[in-house]
C-alpha cells in the first residue's frame, strides 16, 4: 500500500438540536514510496513540452507558472488515489515537501526540478557579523554603496529587500 489511512473525528453541531455528533473523516496519506512514485510522474510531466508551453501560455501573469504546477501537482495526487479534497491537499503539499520530510532519500533529493535547481541557501553570515559590501538603490534608482550608507547616515537605517521573477 502507498498510503496510509488516517482517521480524524470532527465534532459537528447539528442545526436543529443541541446535540453533538462525531464525523469520521478518512484522509489518505502517501508514504515515501508514493512520494518517489509521484515525483518521477511529477519531472516527466514538468520536463514536457506540453508543460512548457502551458507555462509560456502564463507567462504575462505573475507566478502564473505557479499555478499551472500546482494544477499538476493536483492532477497527480488525484491520480495517486488522494481523490477528496483535504487527502489531496495534504498529498500535494508532502509531495513538495518530500526532500524535507525524508531527507536521506536519495531519489527525493535529485529527482525534483526545484530540489535540484534551488539555489537557495542559508548563507555563511551569522549574527553580529559584518555586512559584506554591496549596492543598494533608493527610491530614485541611485546606486549607494552599503557602507557608505551605514558609516555616514547618523539616523537609523531599515534595509528593505526583495527580490522578483
Amino acid at each position: 500500500m502507498y498510503f496510509k489511512l488516517m482517521y480524524v473525528w470532527m465534532d459537528c453541531k447539528e442545526t436543529k438540536s443541541s446535540c453533538t455528533r462525531h464525523i469520521p473523516i478518512i484522509l489518505k496519506i502517501p508514504n515515501e514510496k508514493m512520494l518517489e512514485k509521484m515525483a518521477i510522474e511529477e519531472e516527466a510531466v514538468r520536463t514536457s513540452k506540453a508543460y512548457q508551453d502551458k507555462c509560456t501560455a502564463v507567462k504575462h501573469i505573475p507566478n502564473g507558472w505557479l499555478d499551472v504546477t500546482a494544477q499538476v501537482q493536483k492532477d497527480i495526487a488525484i491520480q495517486n488515489g488522494f481523490t477528496d479534497e483535504m487527502s489531496c491537499e495534504i498529498a500535494c503539499n508532502m509531495l513538495r515537501t518530500a526532500h524535507l520530510l525524508y531527507p536521506l532519500n536519495e531519489l527525493l533529493k535529485t529527482i525534483p526540478l526545484y530540489v535540484r535547481n534551488n539555489k537557495a541557501n542559508k548563507g555563511t553570515l551569522s549574527s553580529g557579523d559584518t555586512a559584506p559590501e554591496m549596492d543598494l538603490y533608493d527610491f530614485d534608482g541611485k546606486t549607494v554603496k552599503l557602507h557608505t550608507l551605514l558609516n555616514t547616515n547618523t539616523q537609523k537605517t531599515i534595509i528593505i529587500s526583495a527580490t522578483g521573477t
